[in-house]
């Protein structure tokens, strides 16, 4: 006997199919919400912001995205203008609001179509090419799409300085710039502002001296990438390289204080020096420029590369003790002795290379400090005298400075043997230039060394 009769069997085939029905709507309608929402999670990007930059070398063009766009970008002549087309994304802020500073840019356009598409047009006042790409968050940014437009008529400018025969180079980086601004004070001052300040006074001071002559990797609110900085400082054939910086700690507020950074072959010797070297270090726009030795044997090439690099090392902790020690002089210091890490800046074969920690702008005092132009004077008057005293006492070969007699003050413990020692010449050769009829010495005696 079967456990149900024929209109039971009816029943249950109704309520089958009904359920089967049921499940195919409620599929149906779930695949018909979500594409709804990826429709509209694609119509939710948008454009929070419009930057310009401009540089020697060309104008930097950055867009600040709620989310990764897929995008077309392409120029156009008669007239020449540079198309932007960003598909699913809205322009969320008042073209009015944004400020075109560049050499090159006129006017900027925009329209929007109605399914949603943006088209930002840039009108030019030359033809230019353009170098398009996309940045993912990063710190306190967000998305970014970056167009880099340099102008087609002319060649690209160079950072190419004609200083007098003879002077020693020193190159002073002031650190960031740009759209990267680097830290951020107590009260919205910025790193990138305060290095730029200092480090034309540095060279303004350097500048007075004799025999010297010194120059900016970036004369304004421009980024410079990383490799880029010490590239210039080759470029020029500098004798010295100086990176100028205010970071900022938030992890202590209370970190205060100048220090003086050498190149680590080897790891940190602080925890500081760590955190500090990941965020000097990082690339913000991902550019990576390395020196050209393809024209020597690989491993010809990294044993010169290594020899440059002791050499610069070695010289670099010699400058860092000369500079700590008139820094000292106008204010704080974090540490009394040349640190050490892997800055990227401070990785030029062949150049002593020191980066300059001014302060620590995340702290109340020194952000008093590092925003005074009073302080700021002390300070790089301090420095420039620390860089001219290093210089005075290894001054590089051929150079002005290198063909001028040093003057030693003879102190207590002196003996005239260890002093023929430590400038490399003989003993005879002290007598005969400073008139000497014995080897006798007293403290404070002024003694010529013959280059």
């Amino acid at each position: 006997m079967l456990p149900f009769n024929t209109s039971d069997q009816s029943a249950v085939d109704i309520r089958f199919f009904c359920t089967r029905w049921y499940r195919l709507l409620f599929i149906f309608c779930s695949l018909v919400f979500l594409s709804a929402n990826v429709q509209a999670s694609k119509k939710d990007a948008l454009v929070k912001g419009m930057r310009f930059w401009q540089s020697p070398e060309r104008t930097r063009v950055v867009l600040d995205l709620s989310g990764p766009v897929k995008q077309k970008v392409f120029t156009l002549s008669s007239p020449s203008r540079v198309v932007i087309d960003l598909p699913g994304t809205k322009f969320g802020l008042k073209l009015d609001a944004v400020k075109v500073s560049s050499d090159l840019v006129s006017k900027v356009r925009k329209s929007e179509t109605e399914t949603g598409d943006l088209r930002i047009v840039l009108d030019l006042k030359r033809s230019a090419r353009q170098k398009t790409f996309a940045l993912k968050p990063y710190l306190k940014f967000g998305h970014r799409l970056v167009i880099d437009l340099v102008d087609g008529k002319t060649k690209k400018k160079s950072r190419k300085i004609k200083p007098v025969a003879g002077d020693v180079i020193i190159a002073i980086d002031a650190g960031h710039g740009g759209e990267d601004p680097g830290a951020s004070s107590l009260h919205g001052k910025r790193e990138k502002n305060i290095t730029l300040a200092l480090a034309k006074k540095i060279v303004s001071d350097l500048n007075k001296y004799p025999g010297v002559s010194a120059f900016l990797t970036r004369t304004g609110d421009y980024y410079v990438g990383l490799t880029k900085r010490t590239r210039i400082a080759r470029k020029n054939r500098a004798h010295l390289f100086v990176s100028i910086h205010a970071d900022a700690f938030p992890q202590d507020k209370r970190v205060r204080g100048s220090s003086v950074w050498t190149l680590s072959k080897k790891g940190s010797n602080s925890e500081l020096g760590k955190w500090l070297a990941r965020k000097a270090n990082e690339d913000l726009l991902g550019v990576a420029e390395d020196v050209d030795l393809g024209d020597f044997d690989p491993q010809v090439a990294a044993v010169l590369v290594n020899l440059s690099q002791e050499y610069a090392v070695g010289s670099s902790i010699d400058l860092a003790a000369m500079l700590i020690k008139q820094i000292g002089r106008v204010g704080k210091l974090h540490s009394k002795k040349p640190r050490r890490e892997s800055f990227v800046v401070l990785k030029s074969p062949g150049i002593p290379s020191v980066l300059v920690e001014t302060g620590y702008i995340s702290n109340s005092y020194d952000e008093k400090n590092l925003t005074s132009r009073t302080y700021q004077k002390k300070f790089a008057k301090a420095l420039s005298k620390g860089l001219v005293q290093y210089l005075k006492a290894h001054p590089p070969e051929g150079t002005k400075l290198a063909m001028r007699d040093t003057e030693h003050v003879v102190k207590r413990g002196d003996t005239l043997s260890g002093i023929a020692s430590t400038y490399g010449v003989s003993i005879d050769t002290l007598r005969k230039t400073n008139r000497m009829k014995s080897t006798r010495l007293r403290a404070g005696q002024k003694l010529q060394i013959p280059r």
